[in-house]
């Protein structure tokens, strides 16, 4: 049964991964056996984390692009196929927040956030599952959140974005099915990443999710590494446009 679990001789490009959940799930795919691309729009900050993962005894290689620019998404694709022959697994974790009420969210602020959060993830996996299909074999994960099912102020457009990326993930999963290619959603409840250190700082804030989730902790960026891992691989054969939402039990609890 181990070797459901295996990601020997795949590659995997994953969006957003210099830091937080993304180089988290790219650090467990390497783990399994993957080589794995790591996107972000620094080089200068994608390098320190390649080399992290090449002296931990994986493979990893940086692809510098803004997942908002198609050119470059696309160039970036045609070039990781080039250099490894085929690209089998799509992680689109890159995304952007605004945290402003709902009357000061400006028409950019709207569109900066939809073309981050959706609309990136919706063209670059247009673009790597074409050739996923051609052979027969692909995974796509979205990397969506709790907050598409639970609302919270001062939060809108997130929230906007990712209950679209949900919608996408099943109309997606219904067109690729039968071609080999499998796409799901990971919706991570709260977790203590970079990106939310200023919300963690304020002690009732950080104690109202504390307690407000079951396990009473906040999740680490490690805890969706596994979740990533049975995504993108031959374990989850069988499981197409479904949403996992890993989130110590926030959405279950009253």
């Amino acid at each position: 049964m181990t070797a459901a679990f295996s990601l020997a001789g795949r590659v995997a490009l994953v969006t957003g991964a210099s830091r937080g959940l993304g180089f988290a799930m790219a650090q467990g795919l390497a783990q399994a056996g993957a080589t794995v691309v790591l996107n972000g729009r620094d080089p200068a900050t994608l390098e320190p984390r390649r080399a992290e993962i090449e002296a931990a005894g994986g493979r990893a290689a940086i692809a510098a692009f803004d997942v908002r620019d198609r050119a470059a998404g696309d160039a970036a694709i045609d070039a990781i196929e080039a250099q490894f022959g085929h690209l089998d697994i799509l992680i689109n974790n890159a995304a952007f927040g605004v945290g402003r009420d709902f009357f000061d969210i400006t028409d950019e602020d709207w569109r900066v956030s939809m073309d981050v959060a959706l609309d990136s993830c919706f063209r670059l996996s247009r673009k790597a599952a074409a050739k996923m299909v051609e052979r027969g074999w692909g995974r796509v994960v979205m990397i969506g959140s709790v907050n598409a099912r639970i609302g919270r102020g001062t939060n809108t457009a997130y929230i906007t974005a990712k209950a679209a990326l949900e919608g996408l993930t099943r109309g997606m999963a219904s067109e690729v099915a039968t071609r080999g290619v499998t796409v799901n959603c990971i919706a991570p409840g709260y977790i203590a990443t970079d990106i939310n250190t200023v919300f963690r700082a304020d002690p009732a804030r950080y104690e109202w999710i504390r307690n407000r989730t079951p396990m009473k902790r906040w999740g680490t960026a490690q805890d969706l590494a596994g979740t990533a891992v049975f995504l993108s691989g031959d374990a989850s054969a069988f499981l197409t446009g479904q949403v996992l939402v890993v989130d110590g039990g926030m959405t279950i609890a009253i």
